[in-house]
């Protein structure tokens, strides 16, 4: 497993994160994105993002391998590599190269983010919702190393759907309920579209009560911005 730290960006996030912490299979090249607010949270994350992949590959993290950077390198986070038996490969200095994968996995979630943003003229607070979703699609999408397969297949054995991909930042309507609406109040009401649930459904944002929702029922207007 190869990670690398990106920040801290001089804009927050919508949820006040200024780092995003990558994971990168080098087996299924699959990707795996955390929102940080502080480089110390890192930690607290590895233990989570280890326990969480071990269970579901059903294989145990053998080795992982960062730059020097002190986040990777308290105390805290030998111990616990130590203690699970993983081996804690750490690149030269001044080496980026040696970390190579995971280097150039962050570059292009970077540039693409960036691209997203840029063609549906959002602000840059956006940056984090089209990090994870940039993620989501690479995924999903072939990889030069996976010759039949997509990272996502190879991590999961199924062969994951994209359908239901839609343009990021696009304008969408939802649905209002019945039971959350009076007679003759709209059956909808207008959000941006900023990535996708583990469910299947859509994760909207509404900038006037600055607020994310997830819902299923949408109607995407991918020109509108």
């Amino acid at each position: 497993m190869h990670s690398d730290l990106c920040g801290p960006l001089d804009t927050p996030s919508l949820g006040g994160n200024r780092y995003f912490l990558t994971f990168v299979d080098e087996f299924s090249r699959k990707i795996c994105v955390y929102l940080l607010k502080e480089k110390g949270d890192v930690f607290s994350v590895f233990e989570k993002f280890c326990a969480r992949v071990e269970r579901q590959a059903e294989k145990s993290l053998k080795i992982f391998r960062t730059d020097g950077g002190g986040e990777y390198k308290s105390k805290d986070f030998s111990k616990f590599c130590e203690g699970k038996g993983i081996v804690h490969e750490v690149t030269a200095p001044y080496t980026p190269q040696h970390n190579g994968l995971a280097e150039r996995r962050n570059r292009m979630l970077v540039d693409m983010a960036r691209c997203m943003l840029k063609g549906k003229t959002l602000p840059h607070s956006y940056w984090g919702e089209a990090v994870t979703t940039v993620a989501y699609i690479l995924n999903r999408c072939p990889a030069k190393r996976l010759k039949t397969v997509t990272p996502e297949e190879a991590w999961s054995g199924a062969k994951p759907h994209v359908q239901h991909l839609k343009i990021f930042g696009s304008i969408c309507h939802r649905h209002i309920p019945d039971e959350r609406r009076k007679k003759l109040d709209d059956k909808s009401e207008p959000l941006i579209l900023i990535g996708y649930h583990p469910t299947g459904a859509y994760k909207l944002y509404d900038p006037e009560k600055n607020l994310v929702v997830i819902s299923r029922d949408v109607v995407v207007y991918e020109a509108a911005s």
